[in-house]
C-alpha cells in the first residue's frame, strides 16, 4: 500500500462526514423552505384564520422538509437498516427538525435592529436555519451511533436494498408481476 493509499483511506471518512454534512444541509434548507411553501398554501386555501396556527403549521412543514431532508444525506444507498431503526430515525429526525423551527423562530423573533423598523433577517430565516441545524446534527449523530453499532457487533446487519426488488420484479418469463 502506497503512501497515497493510507492517506486517502484516513481522509475517506472526513470527505463522507463533510460532503453528507453539506448535503444534508442543502437539502434540509430546499426542502424546509418547500414545507413552508406548502404550509402557507393549506393556511390560505383552507382558509385558517389565526396567526398562531399559521406559525405552528410554518413549524410543522419546516420541519418535516428539513428533517426528510437531512435523512435523505445521512441514509445508506449500499443498504437500508431494518424498518424499525429506520422509522425511528425518521420520527426523531423529524422531531429535531419542528425543535430547531421552533428555537431558530423563537431566537429570531427577539432580534431587533435599533435604528430600522423591522428585522433585516425575518424569523422564518432564522426557523430554517435551525430546521436545518437540528435536524442535521440528529441524523448525523444516528448515522454514527448506528455505524459505530454495527461495527462493534462485526457483522453487516443492513439488508440489501437491490435483493427483494429484483427478486419481486421479475419472475421466469423476465415480465414485470401485475
Amino acid at each position: 500500500m502506497t503512501r497515497l493509499d493510507q492517506f486517502l483511506d484516513a481522509v475517506q471518512p472526513l470527505l463522507n462526514l463533510a460532503g453528507r454534512s453539506l448535503l444534508g444541509a442543502l437539502l434540509a434548507v430546499a426542502l424546509g423552505v418547500l414545507g413552508i411553501a406548502l404550509a402557507w398554501a393549506m393556511f390560505v386555501f383552507f382558509g385558517a384564520r389565526s396567526h398562531a396556527v399559521l406559525l405552528t403549521m410554518f413549524m410543522i412543514g419546516a420541519g418535516l422538509g428539513g428533517g426528510l431532508g437531512s435523512l435523505l444525506a445521512w441514509i445508506r444507498i449500499d443498504g437500508i437498516p431494518p424498518r424499525p431503526i429506520l422509522l425511528t430515525a425518521v420520527l426523531l429526525v423529524v422531531l429535531a427538525g419542528i425543535a430547531g423551527a421552533w428555537g431558530g423562530f423563537q431566537f429570531g423573533a427577539t432580534q431587533e435592529v435599533e435604528c430600522c423598523v423591522g428585522p433585516t433577517i425575518e424569523p422564518i430565516t432564522y426557523m430554517v436555519g435551525g430546521t436545518a441545524l437540528f435536524a442535521n446534527v440528529a441524523a448525523l449523530v444516528m448515522a454514527v451511533a448506528y455505524d459505530f453499532r454495527l461495527r462493534t457487533k462485526g457483522r453487516n446487519m443492513y439488508r440489501s436494498a437491490s435483493a427483494g426488488l429484483a427478486a419481486d420484479a421479475s419472475n421466469k418469463s423476465g415480465r414485470l408481476p401485475n
